[in-house]
């Protein structure tokens, strides 16, 4: 037993302390992970955007080459069914795939497809369509 000059002073046991130390990591730990995972959400939805990007100024650039020429064959000639652009590489391992309903239909109907591998070596994809017809 202690001393009633030790018990009446209000002091923390190591008991106590110990307690308190675990409860304090348990909450240090969680705030970390918790962090840790909105860094890697953040990075996917950035990624995303940037794919999206990508598709949408491959959309535009047929777009405008749609303008000259004689529409469809412009575009199909420029852009070829089942072909990749090589020109935008923002991402690892980036890849964008052009292909057609039909490379004769006015408008022509066009499926924009956007690949990359994240940063854990997980593959990604975004799918765009849309529809162009000469300006």
């Amino acid at each position: 037993m202690m001393p009633a000059s030790l018990r009446s002073r209000g002091a923390f046991t190591i008991i106590e302390l110990m307690i308190a130390l675990v409860v304090v990591s348990v909450v240090i730990v969680g705030f970390v992970g918790a962090n840790i995972m909105a860094q890697k959400n953040n990075e996917e939805v950035h990624e995303r955007t940037i794919a999206i990007q990508d598709a949408n100024r491959a959309i535009e650039q047929m777009r405008n080459v749609s303008r000259t020429g004689t529409f469809p064959a412009n575009v199909v000639t420029t852009y070829p069914d089942n072909s990749s652009l090589s020109e935008p590489d923002n991402l690892t391992d980036e890849a964008i795939h052009i292909s057609y309903a039909s490379t004769t239909a006015n408008p022509l109907d066009v499926t924009i497809t956007v690949t990359w591998t994240s940063y854990p070596q997980r593959d990604n994809e975004v799918v765009l369509r849309a529809y162009i017809t000469q300006r």
